[in-house]
């Protein structure tokens, strides 16, 4: 029956909402033309144009570390009888999770007014995130008999919006700025599913789940039909309902200041993404009540021989989506945040090279339930005019983080490209992350007017 709990592990799959983290090397790169995006303040020296910026965040509290083991000069897994239970516990969180974020820039201007900067743009932004609560792996590892777990509190969240920002920034003197960015969020489509209670038992026969849940899907594309009894069947999909555009609407606000107390010395704070979208949610439904389900039977070495496994497999599947199935209730309307981020900074540049650049950054991420904080220290070359470079370290809430930043411009155009991780590295032959990690992938590419 063991084995059973990583297949509800995956079917379990559920969520918080996540944020996004800006470039944080904006501060740090001569000449990088979107530093708006990290503080409002900062303004650029020309005006642009910018096209196809693009940043990829991927996001997780753990890795392939808390699941594979060294044992006798093998890879073990953390159900062999060498790993104790409180070795492989002692390695999860109680909410262990991970996610990501894609943000890509349609278009970008910057334009200069005497003593004011001025932006205008528009982007995707995509949003998901899931996680498993340690007491799943606690079911795997201690057994069953007849022990009671609670499985409440975990959620599924996914999103994607259209943003349109306008920005504003007036330099009162060589030595203060101030700037904001006011930004229309419209909703494509959105997916929660919150999970409020689930009390889950074990007998050695069969399992028995008390399930309380509430899913709120928008009809942005499709509006879901319910069966006879009332049950939603995403199976059963209506005509495409186009003319109810948007899906959700809302407002957020960037603010910052950027200020020289002495020569050299330049500091930067900015609060981003202070708001949130009202959405529609024309599918929304609520699990309610209690069921129960079999789960895998003794397997014999004729039933494995003639494929059962996956029969079985499936019928778990079956059971356990039956089990929780959603009933329809009325549309709604509901208001959610976007984790908001605050940026803090320091540069100076040397007095005897002022090419040469020292600093660092600090940045911390209100995700609710999960939020995320990192400190590193920075440094810069900015020797020439065609050509930027940082490299940075520090920690992070997983543990040690590096990364590096590269501003090069041919002409009018200006290529930047950014990476950021944790150490760790990966297992052998695979992408998987061997330690909890946040990574995030910048590049774009803008043209001085």
């Amino acid at each position: 029956m063991r084995k059973n709990i990583f297949i509800l592990s995956a079917l379990l799959l559920v969520a918080a909402p996540m944020g996004a983290q800006t470039f944080q090397q904006a501060f740090f790169l001569d000449g990088y033309r979107l530093g708006y995006r990290y503080n409002p303040a900062l303004q650029n020296d020309s005006a642009f144009l910018g096209v196809g910026q693009w940043e990829n965040q991927k996001f997780a509290n753990l890795g392939m570390s808390s699941f594979l083991y060294p044992r006798d000069g093998e890879v073990v897994t953390a159900l062999h009888s060498s790993v104790s239970a409180s070795e492989f516990l002692g390695n999860l969180h109680d909410d262990n999770y991970l996610g990501g974020n894609i943000n890509f820039n349609i278009f970008s201007y910057g334009w200069r007014k005497d003593k004011a900067y001025k932006t205008i743009e528009a982007n995707i932004r995509s949003v998901y995130s899931a996680s498993v609560p340690k007491e799943i792996f606690a079911i795997a590892k201690l057994g069953t008999g007849n022990t009671n777990y609670d499985l409440g509190g975990m959620g599924l969240a996914a999103n994607a919006i259209v943003e349109l920002a306008y920005g504003y920034s007036y330099k009162f003197s060589d030595r203060l700025s101030i700037g904001a960015r006011a930004k229309f969020l419209a909703g494509i489509e959105s997916i929660n599913y919150k999970v409020t209670r689930f009390d889950m038992a074990f007998t050695e026969d069969a399992y028995e789940a008390q399930v309380e849940a509430d899913l709120d899907l928008t009809s942005r594309w499709n509006k879901v039909r319910s069966d006879g009894n009332g049950y939603l069947n995403f199976l059963d999909l209506s005509a495409k309902e186009s003319w109810k555009l948007p899906s959700g609407a809302g407002l957020s606000l960037d603010l910052g200041i950027v200020a020289t107390p002495i020569e050299g010395l330049t500091l930067s704070a900015s609060l981003l993404d202070l708001g949130g979208l009202f959405w529609y949610y024309g599918n929304a439904g609520r699990s309610s009540g209690t069921t129960s389900f079999s789960g895998f039977k003794e397997l014999s070495m004729d039933d494995i021989k003639e494929g059962n496994v996956l029969d079985q497999l499936k019928a778990v599947q079956d059971e356990f989506i039956h089990s929780i199935k959603i009933k329809a209730v009325k549309s709604r309307v509901a208001f959610e945040l976007i984790p908001f981020n605050v940026n803090l900074g320091a540069r100076y540049d040397l007095p005897f090279y002022k090419a040469f650049a020292v600093g660092f950054s600090a940045n911390y991420m209100g995700m609710k339930n999960m939020p995320y904080k990192e400190v590193r220290g920075v440094l810069a070359w900015n020797h020439f005019p065609w050509l930027g470079l940082t490299a940075n370290a520090g920690k992070g809430s997983y543990g040690a983080v590096w990364g590096m930043g590269v501003n090069a411009a041919l002409k009018q155009f200006r290529l930047t490209v950014g990476y950021s991780d944790g150490f760790g590295g990966t297992v052998p032959y695979s992408h998987l992350a061997l330690k909890a990690h946040n990574k995030i992938l910048t590049l774009g590419l803008t043209y001085d007017i």
